[in-house]
């Protein structure tokens, strides 16, 4: 627990203390460390957890029925590496719909005990301010972001270049999954998705079990995370390495409508001006009806990050591109995504480093033979 003290300038750290064999067999945590060990890391005042509720006590007793205390906390969903805000609310909803679940989720349970025992004290929702900075990135986040979506994109890139007819799709994802981490991803932004024949048009297929069968399209949705950073990035492909006609139309669509977006992602226009000349590409090829809205999400330490990607396009801000164009009937799903850095000039594609343009993805699929 952080607790952030404004009036006197003070920040304090509480954490569980580690009793018997624990630091040796889980770890030292902050509260075990030596106390040069822990200004070193920013931390100059680390405490027992015990002594969270006594401290609230006093710094929140004393102000007066016409002066409540401010207390700032996340009132708000929390969100999580691979879920936004809504999302993790979304799960919550299938808990409470089981005859059997939790009381409340662990993760909305402080914000209530605290509203319980200091009922003098107001709270209110951080979750607003702390979204606010999360959605800029500053110098260092962008570096790292920089580098997690070279990883990610090349790892990809190599997946498919050792993709051919009858491979199974968990094989793509190992593929792919080995190249990041030897090249420094320190984990996955979110679980793969390989999706072919029957499971392409799940738009959130996590199994990745089956053989894809020769001519199939493939969608392939995987990135890696770096120091809190997360990537996202999608390429759809045939697995012989040479989209059908048919296939290649709306391909060119899928493509066509994302550079259409990405173009408008520039200082001086909105998010909803470039949804706008996105849903043109899709009206023009009489698809219209498939538009969704605007065509992705931000991406920072979540990869659908918080906030929406409306209003002012800012300098800072990382989002995702990723129009997607299907037909169940005939189990096709098209989707090209990249993440882009918003910059006071033209939009930069973190994930560059895997092709799309329609020629590269066939002369890169299969390549590896």
């Amino acid at each position: 627990m952080m607790l952030m003290d404004n009036e006197h300038g003070r920040v304090l750290i509480f954490d569980p203390q580690q009793v018997g064999r624990t630091a040796q067999v889980y770890g030292s945590n902050l509260l075990s460390l030596p106390k040069d060990e822990q200004k070193a890391l920013g931390y100059p005042v680390v405490l027992p957890i015990g002594n969270l509720d006594e401290t609230l006590s006093y710094m929140l007793h004393g102000f007066g029925a016409s002066a409540n205390p401010e207390l700032w906390v996340r009132l708000d969903f929390p969100d999580k590496a691979d879920g936004a805000r809504p999302e993790v609310g979304r799960d919550h909803g299938w808990k409470f719909a089981h005859p059997y679940h939790e009381p409340l989720p662990v993760d909305l349970a402080p914000a209530k005990l605290l509203e319980e025992r200091y009922p003098m004290a107001r709270l209110r929702d951080l979750t607003p301010a702390v979204d606010a900075m999360r959605n800029i990135k500053t110098a260092k986040e962008i570096e790292v972001l920089r580098r997690i979506g070279k990883i990610s994109a090349e790892g990809d890139a190599d997946a498919m270049a050792h993709a051919h007819p009858g491979i199974y799709q968990y094989e793509i994802e190992g593929r792919a999954y080995g190249y990041m981490y030897d090249h420094g991803a320190q984990g996955m932004a979110y679980p793969a998705i390989v999706g072919s024949g029957n499971d392409i048009n799940t738009w959130h297929y996590f199994s990745n079990r089956h053989q894809i069968q020769d001519n199939e399209l493939v969608v392939f949705d995987f990135a890696g995370s770096l120091d809190h950073m997360t990537m996202d990035i999608t390429r759809t492909f045939n697995i012989n390495g040479k989209f059908t006609p048919d296939q290649a139309k709306w391909y060119a669509v899928d493509l066509e409508c994302q550079k259409s977006v990405i173009a408008l992602l520039t200082p001086g226009h909105t998010y909803e001006e470039a949804a706008a000349a996105g849903k043109a590409v899709f009206d023009k090829a009489g698809i219209g009806d498939q538009w969704y809205g605007w065509p992705g999400h931000f991406v920072g330490l979540a990869t659908h990050d918080v906030m929406r990607a409306t209003g002012p396009v800012k300098p800072g801000q990382v989002v995702t591109v990723e129009p997607i164009v299907e037909f169940p009937d005939k189990h096709q799903h098209y989707r090209v995504e990249d993440t882009i850095l918003i910059t006071d000039g033209p939009p930069e594609i973190l994930s560059s480093a895997v092709p799309k343009e329609m020629n590269e993805v066939e002369k890169l699929v299969g390549s590896a033979k």
